[in-house]
């Protein structure tokens, strides 16, 4: 310690025990010796031989008993204020060692206000006893949020899921806690009125005149606060919002709750759920203290709470955006494991990050200060190894490490990007993407476009499911119904809500027609997009639950599953069903290896064939394997800062530009990535430009796009005109499966430091930052990660500023552009709107593109994969694969 404490101080930390702190915390909270030794388990003379022991050591009184209480003192109050603290952070390590030494278990408690309990807590306990069986969860319920948060600071529950109330005077303070963004509902309103109601909204100053249901179980007091409502003689006062919501069933007023009020709650005819105009939206964070937060069972739950999404309603307006939403964020980045037995010291300590941080920041200010040229993508690439011809033999079998871990092989359930990576060895779909994302035949081997939303596909007559049975138009149909359906699959309805018909028009004839016309529905019909052909039969002996580990995967793909241990494995075998030519891989076994480090060990002990998402940072550790090669290409994929202009002071246009200006993209690209990538100047990646242009057109018309040059001066000029001239704190969210996202975020915040602006980063499970992109999080500074899988132009424009855009850009003429890109069928007037429409963003400052990225695939050399591309991974790939000789 050398010093850092004094003799006395030292010797105060010996006498306090954890038991002893918890026995204080117990007399506190149930007022009597008695009491706390029931709730402890303890017996009384137990618990008063403890207090007593502890008095002597310290040498004061900690408890005043009278005969049937007792209370605690100044000290013993100080003692049990410090106590909750104690005990997380020693569970905390308690909990890893026990993991280090290969013990399990654990606890985690849950507390929730009454109506987060069933629609909340109870679907996060079941997911958790799934991931984490050895894990008790414990359920229980806070009559408020103050209650709920109270509990947590006094160490009776670990997490605290509370609504935020819409009034903010009305909010519970988290003083001394670390909160979570989880996710927002709608509030919707609940009537019989007739009433207009737009596209599904109506303005609630429509239903002033009417009776509304109101109280505590309800949102209806803050809607009535908003239109200065006063109550009403007519109106009904409940606590409860179930009450609420079966008063307006019948007809007795309007309610005005959240979506989940609504669940199992069908509504009698004439009478309407409907989104408000503008919309009102509910926040529910997650508290714990910030030494909890380490706990391997708390991060676990933290993790599915973040990942829950309130069950959908049927108000079309609100599930077109939870679709669109969904499906988009499944492309994001590569998910990480769910559960917990992870190698915990590969997670980089506070003082290592604050030294990268410091270290890469010295050297992005030395590339700051020497001249930049015009960045040549290839410059810096090393040379791909060269790999030996084709011998034609078989393969045996191969091993893939994964970066990441699966709990469904279905896409529909699981839909991150290294899904499409697996489902793809097994599905097809109608038509599939070649190396350079040009469509050709799959299991249609033709297909027409009758007129602007007619397609017309003819399946192969030698198409089999890897049981030996036809692939019938039937079979086909009833995939993609399944895939437009939000509930049976979320990750993918999305996809398919531009569709109005899908019918067999033929023996072997399907037919899909389109409510408008659509340029990018064609490559949709892929495993890329939206298309993952499975058997009707199959889906239903399995009652829809496809892709677990009982009932495995069944498609027309040339390997079959054979065993899938969620989070472990999963592996495949070759098969002769499948009507192209026999791949040279008999069998494939895929291992979930989130850890960098065990992942490079793994492939030095020479374990591994094919290493998907080689990490930057290891990249010359991988390079200098004498028996594998590193091979990189553009993976279509997008980084960049989005401001939300909902949340102050951002929705400051000088703001925007004073961020902007401090934002060092040349010097982010060759010294954090080491080159393995490229400064954006666009949110369109420069290979979705290539059905139309070269590589270097591309380039130079995404170049045309307005850019916001590396700056301090220019920044500090900017936020010296701006509402907030002395400057501002902000916080950074960043996901913990991409490190170098969050030290671009500390070389950030050292430049912004520069400028007046603090910026807090802080690494979060992926599930967190996922949720946290919601535009009612109130997180003003956001990163985009986005992989691209159909390598479409319009993909992320139209997520990143189209409807319902995370950064509430609201720009009409830019929504009207990206309608007519998806009328237009010529390419090149396509990318004419898109970069219209990404020059009016650009110039509003409102995403602010820092790269387009490189995957690192790891191949081991005597493996040879023809015609590797981006699109590589998204189609059949185990069939290019052959052994070099």
């Amino acid at each position: 310690m050398d010093g850092a404490i004094g003799p006395e101080i030292e010797s105060l930390t010996r006498v306090i025990d954890l038991h002893s702190l918890r026995i204080l915390v117990a007399i506190d909270e149930h007022g009597s010796i008695s009491a706390a030794a029931r709730a402890l388990g303890y017996s009384q003379p137990t618990i008063t031989q403890h207090v007593q022991r502890l008095e002597e050591r310290l040498g004061a009184p900690l408890v005043a008993r009278t005969a049937r209480a007792a209370r605690l003192t100044p000290v013993g109050a100080l003692l049990a204020r410090h106590a909750p603290r104690i005990d997380a952070s020693l569970t905390a390590a308690a909990t890893e060692l026990a993991r280090a030494l290969g013990q399990r278990g654990g606890l985690v408690r849950l507390v929730a206000t009454p109506d987060q309990v069933g629609p909340v807590l109870a679907p996060a306990a079941a997911r958790l006893a799934r991931l984490q069986p050895h894990l008790e969860v414990a359920i229980l319920e806070a009559p408020d949020a103050e209650a709920a948060l109270d509990m947590v600071r006094g160490g009776r529950a670990d997490i605290a899921v509370t609504p935020t109330p819409l009034d903010p005077r009305d909010r519970a303070r988290a003083t001394g806690l670390r909160t979570s963004f989880l996710f927002a509902e709608e509030v919707i309103a609940v009537t019989a009125a007739d009433a207009l109601a737009a596209d599904g909204r109506i303005d609630p100053a429509t239903l002033a005149d009417t009776p509304w249901i109101t109280g505590a179980g309800t949102c209806t007091p803050a809607v009535a606060s908003r239109l200065g409502r006063v109550e009403a003689a007519l109106d009904i006062e409940v606590t409860r919002p179930e009450t609420a919501v079966a008063l307006a069933a019948h007809g007795r007023g309007t309610a005005f709750v959240v979506e989940s009020a609504l669940e199992g709650a069908p509504l009698p005819a004439g009478v309407r759920a409907l989104g408000l105009a503008p919309a009102i939206r509910r926040r529910t964070t997650a508290a714990t203290l910030a030494e909890a937060a380490q706990i391997p069972g708390v991060v676990a739950a933290l993790r599915v709470l973040a990942a829950h999404q309130p069950s959908p309603v049927g108000v079309e307006v609100i599930l077109d955006a939870r679709r669109r939403t969904t499906a988009h964020r499944a492309r994001f980045a590569p998910l990480g494991p769910t559960h917990t037995e992870e190698n915990t010291m590969a997670l980089t300590s506070g003082t290592v990050a604050r030294t990268a941080a410091v270290t890469v920041a010295g050297a992005l200010a030395l590339a700051a200060c020497t001249p930049q040229s015009d960045p040549d993508p290839s410059a810096s690439a090393p040379a791909q190894a060269e790999v030996g011809t084709d011998t034609g033999e078989e393969i045996e079998s191969i091993t893939v490490a994964l970066p990441g871990s699966l709990s469904s092989l279905y896409v529909g359930a699981e839909s991150g990007i290294l899904n499409y990576y697996i489902a793809s060895v097994a599905q097809e779909g109608l038509v599939t993407i070649d190396a350079d994302g040009a469509i050709q035949p799959g299991l249609a081997e033709s297909w027409e476009q009758t007129d602007d939303v007619t397609y017309v596909y003819e399946l192969r007559d030698d198409a089999q499911f890897q049981d030996g049975t036809p692939v019938t138009a039937e079979d086909v149909v009833f995939s993609l119904d399944m895939a437009r359906d939000e509930t049976a699959s979320p990750g993918l309805a999305y996809y398919m809500t531009g569709i109005d018909t899908i019918e067999q028009t033929g023996d072997s004839e399907v037919t899909i027609t389109l409510n408008a016309p659509d340029a990018a529905f064609a490559a949709n019909m892929s495993t890329a997009g939206a298309a993952f052909i499975t058997s009707k039969a199959f889906w239903e002996a399995n009652s829809g639950d496809v892709g677990t580990s009982d009932s495995l995967l069944l498609g027309t793909g040339p390997y079959q599953v054979t065993e899938f241990v969620p989070d472990s494995h999963v592996t495949f075998e070759r098969v002769d069903t499948w009507w192209g030519e026999l791949p040279k891989v008999k069998e494939i076994r895929v291992d979930f290896i989130a850890d960098e480090s065990t992942r490079l060990l793994a492939a030095q002990s020479g374990d591994v064939d094919i290493a998907f998402n080689v990490p930057f940072s290891q990249a010359e550790q991988w390079e200098s394997l004498s028996d594998m090669r590193v091979e990189y290409v553009n993976d279509l994929s997008y980084v960049g800062l989005y401001f939300n202009t909902g949340v102050a002071p951002f929705d400051d246009p000088k703001v925007r530009e004073a961020i902007a200006h401090a934002v060092n993209r040349d010097a982010y690209v060759e010294t954090l990535l080491k080159g393995h990538g490229e400064a954006a100047t666009a949110i369109m990646t420069p290979e979705s430009l290539g059905s139309v242009y070269s590589a270097d057109e591309a380039r130079e018309i995404l170049a045309g796009i307005p850019q916001w040059d590396y700056s301090l001066d220019t920044a500090r000029e900017a936020l010296a005109a701006s509402s907030v001239p002395d400057g501002f704190t902000t916080e950074l969210l960043t996901p913990n499966t991409g490190p170098q996202l969050g030290t671009a975020a500390q070389a950030l915040a050292q430049d912004l430091a520069e400028v007046g602006i603090t910026l807090n980063v802080r690494e979060v499970p992926i599930e967190e930052w996922l949720a946290s992109l919601d535009p009612s999080s109130e997180y003003g500074l956001n990163y985009m990660w986005y992989f691209s899988t159909l390598g479409d132009p319009a993909e992320i424009p139209s997520y990143l500023i189209g409807a319902g855009n995370p950064a509430q850009y609201d720009n009409q003429e830019v929504l009207d552009l990206l309608a007519e890109v998806g009328a237009e069928n010529d390419p090149a007037a396509r990318i004419d709107l898109l970069v219209e429409a990404e020059t009016l963003q650009a110039e509003d400052a409102i995403n602010i593109p820092l790269w387009w990225g490189q995957s690192a695939t790891g191949f081991a050399n005597d493996l040879g994969v023809t015609d590797y591309s981006a699109f590589t991974f998204v189609s059949t790939w185990p069939a290019q694969l052959y052994r070099a000789g």
